[in-house]
């Protein structure tokens, strides 16, 4: 593999440094996929629609029953109000 240098805001690389620690993996190794990862998802990012039909695959493979309108309202507005409280 190619060594290359390049400038990054110190304070992003002591982010990844700490993240790289934290999943047990070389700060290049956490770098180089995030970069991947960007580069890749200009390819082709799912509609909404197929992110929602792929969530409802994986729960229904996980065996995790679908949320009334109700259960599903009351867990959207906990969730705003926890972000306007910051949490």
């Amino acid at each position: 593999m190619k060594r290359t240098e390049t400038r990054i805001d110190r304070e992003l690389v002591e982010r990844a440094r700490e993240r790289a620690h934290r999943e047990g993996r070389d700060e290049s190794e956490l770098i180089e996929d995030a970069l991947r990862r960007y580069l890749d998802s200009d390819r082709r990012r799912a509609s909404l629609s197929e992110s929602l039909e792929n969530a409802r695959r994986r729960r229904e493979a996980a065996g995790i029953p679908e949320l009334s309108e109700e259960e599903a309202m009351r867990i959207a507005v906990e969730e705003q109000h926890a972000y306007r409280r910051g949490e």
